[in-house]
């Protein structure tokens, strides 16, 4: 099966699922190309399956992503379709995310086969501990192969959506416009070194650079994270949201010392559930494979 995944990632979760499940394909088997700028004019012809990654923004796909399925072309003829999204806490509430883009998609031949949520560390809120973050990467590995047996042999598999799901995440879709509005009360501390860092990673060219080295941060922010977690020095606050800022990157090995989880009961029981359910399909998984 021919697959085109196109994917947005604003910190690095995403691309970390999607590079893995890529490694899944046989050789030209699977095209992956980076949403970044709108700028994509993409054919699927010849292609069997369409797939779309996103990190779920405010019970959402980020803005990003819903404006460049809205460039996807109308197929001729019915064509299959998958969303893997990745979030940091697993919330029923976030299988809303994929309403609008699966609309759109419906409406140009695109039929929805496979839906996967994959638990990946905060990059806003708060910092999860190494553990955590080593906990849910390990899970994420091993489930990825089974999502992609799944949907090559054409198991369908959907999430269960909410009662007044679709006005939920309509709501919530105030982000698109709170973004562009906090975007602009970003501001630089005296922490930063002038690497340029976060104007070149920006995926919509919202942070420009004058002659004179001061910062001017547009009304296109996406509130992606992607500046201000990767700042090097930590340099940059993020307007209304300053407090819930997580910097820096995790590295997803396991931990030599404990560390203390402070928010060790935030979502619990939806953790506990979503690691089991996942245990559980990993080690039927493991049985059918080793008969």
């Amino acid at each position: 099966m021919k697959t085109l995944l196109c994917y947005f990632s604003g910190t690095g979760n995403t691309k970390k699922v999607v590079d893995k499940f890529a490694e899944q394909f046989p050789e030209g088997e699977i095209d992956v190309v980076k949403i970044e700028n709108n700028e994509l004019d993409l054919s699927l012809e010849g292609y069997d399956a369409l797939g779309i990654a996103y990190p779920i923004h405010a019970f959402n796909a980020p803005s990003i992503v819903v404006d460049f399925v809205k460039k996807i072309e109308k197929q001729k003829s019915k064509k299959k379709l998958f969303i893997i999204k990745t979030s940091g806490e697993p919330l029923a509430l976030n299988n809303i995310s994929s309403y609008k883009i699966r609309g759109i998609l419906k409406k140009k031949n695109f039929v929805l086969t496979n839906e996967y949520h994959i638990v990946m560390p905060y990059n806003m809120i708060f910092r999860h501990t190494d553990e955590m973050a080593y906990n849910m990467w390990q899970t994420a590995q091993k489930m990825i192969p089974i999502i992609y047996k799944e949907i090559i042999e054409g198991k369908v598999s959907k999430l269960k959506y909410i009662f007044m799901g679709h006005f939920i995440a309509w709501i919530f879709r105030i982000e698109f416009w709170g973004g562009r509005f906090n975007g602009k009360k970003y501001k630089v501390n005296e922490k930063c070194i002038h690497c340029g860092k976060c104007a070149r990673m920006c995926p919509v060219g919202n942070i420009k650079i004058d002659e004179n080295g001061n910062f001017h941060f547009g009304n296109k922010c996406i509130m992606c994270m992607r500046c201000s977690f990767h700042c090097p020095t930590n340099a940059i606050k993020i307007g209304l949201f300053e407090k819930w800022k997580v910097w820096g990157a995790y590295h997803f090995e396991k931990p030599n010392v404990t560390e203390e989880n402070r928010h060790k009961h935030y979502c619990k029981k939806s953790y506990v559930k979503y690691f089991a359910k996942c245990n559980k399909k990993i080690e039927e998984f493991d049985k059918a494979e080793n008969k």
